[in-house]
């Protein structure tokens, strides 16, 4: 049976610039990189929450050699929790990360209701923060 999602991979041009907002930015951290010397590398990160967890899905930043992939700078699905999202909202905005949706709380979910905000990345991939 299936335990777990183990890697989920976003598509980058600049995987410098991809660290850059992910470690810098979002506050990632870096656990290994792999470059075929051909122009194609990964670089896998983790929310640094999920450091002591054995089964944290990682994410693959994969820059492709191709840099007009057409994978690259597309809607991710990917939706990310915080334990105080307006704190994380609040914080992630101090820190230049650019937000195309604001912080909104919706009248469903748990009391006072479920809150969200949609940010990207400089590739233009997007992904929700949500409670």
């Amino acid at each position: 049976m299936i335990s777990h999602l183990q890697m989920i991979t976003i598509y980058v041009r600049d995987l410098e610039r991809a660290l850059e907002f992910y470690t810098g930015k979002l506050g990632f951290i870096r656990l290994a990189e792999y470059d075929d010397g051909k122009g194609e590398r990964l670089v896998w990160v983790i929310p640094p929450s999920a450091a002591q967890d054995d089964f944290a899905t990682q994410i693959a930043l994969y820059a492709p050699a191709d840099k007009n992939d057409a994978r690259i700078g597309a809607a991710s699905g990917m939706v990310f929790t915080a334990q105080d999202i307006e704190a994380t909202y609040n914080e992630l905005k101090s820190r230049g990360v650019p937000f195309v949706m604001d912080l909104v709380r919706h009248p469903y979910g748990k009391p006072p209701g479920d809150q969200e905000a949609r940010f990207r990345d400089p590739d233009g991939n997007t992904f929700l923060l949500h409670t």
